[in-house]
């Protein structure tokens, strides 16, 4: 932490911290709001504070609901799209920093990889909601862009503080390579007890472990890997639904569509009719932060 402060300040003394911020505040989407595939220069920040809503992220969707934040680098090619059902509010930053790459190596955000979906980080609000009012306060008074890079540096040293948290469980936890298994075989009949073995450890472990550090059963994370991927293949395929079902697992139909209309509350052909052909609705309200 002494070698990161140092850097810190020789950064802000040396005035290499370079800053420019696109767009930031609180945002009310309504539903079926939807923003087609598009990329810019800068790096992008959402932190969903009610309802839910899907970001296509190159060829992934990531789903994001009340609580959890994404980070979406320079470069990639993404989409945002809001629940027909509830509308959402966000917090949101838009903005190109340059910083010394001493200073860069120091900090996990700026690891070379597409976007970061992340839980936990309630943290980063307060940071990203004053980052906002400053910047809406139009001025160009030196002080205040000061107070900006300092405010930044907070939230890429806390963003920083939560990936590495993230990437310790990942490599460390037994969960985290049960579902590396699992996301590398999800499309075959999985079963709890067959991968019990694997690992060597009792079915009942790999339970209480899920619940422990996922708060979801196995099966839950394996049915919402299973549904994920069908709503892509819904989206951006012609495949029928008994093919989509055998894609990701189900041995039959039957059976995919009731279990995918029990987290959608939809069929799999009403799912894919949504967006079938249609534009939604592209309006949204840019809310005051108290």
């Amino acid at each position: 932490m002494k070698d990161l402060r140092e850097k810190i300040a020789q950064t802000l003394l040396e005035n290499t911290f370079d800053l420019e911020i696109r767009n930031a505040g609180i945002f009310r989407f309504a539903t079926s709001y939807r923003f087609e595939v598009h990329n810019h220069k800068e790096t992008e920040i959402i932190y969903i504070k009610s309802g839910h809503c899907c970001m296509g992220c190159g060829k992934e969707i990531v789903t994001l609901r009340k609580g959890e934040c994404i980070i979406i680098h320079r470069g990639v090619p993404h989409w945002f799209m809001v629940d027909r059902d509830d509308s959402c509010q966000i917090s949101q930053l838009e903005f190109c920093v340059n910083l010394p790459e001493y200073l860069k190596k120091e900090l996990s955000f700026f690891q070379e990889q597409p976007y970061f979906k992340l839980a936990g980080c309630e943290q980063v609000i307060q940071l990203m909601e004053n980052i906002s009012c400053l910047y809406r306060s139009s001025t160009d008074d030196k002080t205040i862009l000061l107070q900006l890079q300092l405010l930044f540096l907070q939230l890429f040293i806390t963003f920083s503080s939560v990936i590495n948290k993230m990437e310790a469980l990942l490599k460390n936890s037994l969960v985290y390579q049960i579902m590396d298994y699992i996301k590398d075989n999800y499309e075959d009949a999985l079963k709890i007890e067959e991968i019990a073995r694997k690992f060597n450890v009792s079915s009942r472990y790999i339970r209480e472990c899920f619940q422990k550090e996922l708060g979801i059963s196995c099966n839950q994370y394996i049915t919402s890997l299973r549904i994920e991927k069908a709503k892509k293949l819904l989206w951006f395929s012609h495949k029928t639904v008994t093919e989509i079902a055998t894609d990701i697992g189900y041995s039959t139909s039957q059976y995919f569509c009731r279990i995918f209309q029990q987290h959608t509350n939809k069929t799999p052909l009403e799912y894919r009719n949504l967006w079938k052909g249609s534009q939604a609705k592209e309006s949204y309200t840019i809310e005051q932060i108290p």
